[in-house]
């Protein structure tokens, strides 16, 4: 296997879902959102000084030693609340420049976790370092220490090798069907499995009218299959159901068709 450093994409495998259906009170929700959005914008700005306040205190070294990216431009895409809404998961699609062969000259959008805790009535981020070591790639162990005059990580100089990583980053979750054909008020079932060696969550952003999908399991262990349970009205349109991974960001689209007659 390669021996490849890849920090700033396995930051974003950290998160872990919570009870979808344990919503927060209003202003509660109000005022985190305002607080990362405060977090981020700081990181969008480069003005980290400022950044600093909003860290919990016992995050602050690691927060001061951490390599701090310069955001263009980022957007909340969920946030999960548990210990009675005191402490709080997010992920955060943060749109940057990887330094990285191929990608320098195109900004990606990452899905970033970021853990939240409830102070003295105020919302800081905050940080587990050793939970940030269990991703879907297992529980990673501190690498070898650098070589002398060696400042970053070791990255793979062969694009062929590059793609590869990130094929593996992105292409964790399967379906045994991408696509289906369906009359209007019948059924179906997708078989979703994980081939990751770690814990993936999985959800479901948008689908077309006419079509109800529940997951059998939302949170899938390494090895773990899932059923995705299609029903359809009879106001189906065709249209793509999308699938998505929390951790990786993968989107799996799965088409629905309309049968027709032969």
């Amino acid at each position: 296997m390669l021996r490849i450093a890849l920090s700033i994409l396995l930051a974003a495998l950290a998160c872990a879902q919570n009870n979808p259906f344990n919503k927060p009170p209003a202003d509660v929700d109000a005022t985190l959102r305002a607080r990362i959005t405060e977090f981020y914008d700081y990181h969008v700005k480069g003005q980290f000084r400022k950044a600093d306040v909003l860290v919990a205190e016992d995050t602050k070294d690691y927060f001061f030693e951490s390599r701090k990216p310069q955001y263009i431009s980022f957007e909340i895409s969920r946030i999960d609340y548990f210990d009675n809404f005191t402490r709080a998961k997010a992920v955060i699609m943060c749109e940057m420049y990887i330094m990285m062969p191929g990608f320098n000259d195109k900004p990606v959008k990452m899905p970033t976790p970021s853990e939240w805790v409830l102070i003295d009535g105020k919302w800081f981020w905050h940080v587990d370092t050793e939970a940030l070591r269990d991703t879907p790639f297992g529980h990673m162990k501190p690498g070898p220490p650098a070589k002398p005059g060696q400042t970053g990580p070791v990255l793979p100089t062969n694009p062929a090798a590059l793609n590869v990583t990130v094929d593996l980053l992105l292409k964790q979750v399967k379906v045994n069907k991408e696509e289906i054909e369906i009359w209007p008020g019948d059924s179906t079932e997708v078989t979703v499995a994980n081939t990751a060696p770690g814990t993936l969550n999985l959800f479901m952003p948008s689908m077309p009218d006419g079509v109800e999908a529940v997951l059998d399991k939302t949170s899938l262990n390494a090895g773990e299959s899932a059923t995705l349970k299609i029903k359809t009205t009879k106001d189906l349109r065709p249209g793509i159901l999308d699938l998505r991974v929390e951790q990786t960001g993968q989107i799996i689209p799965i088409q629905i068709k309309l049968k027709r007659l032969q």
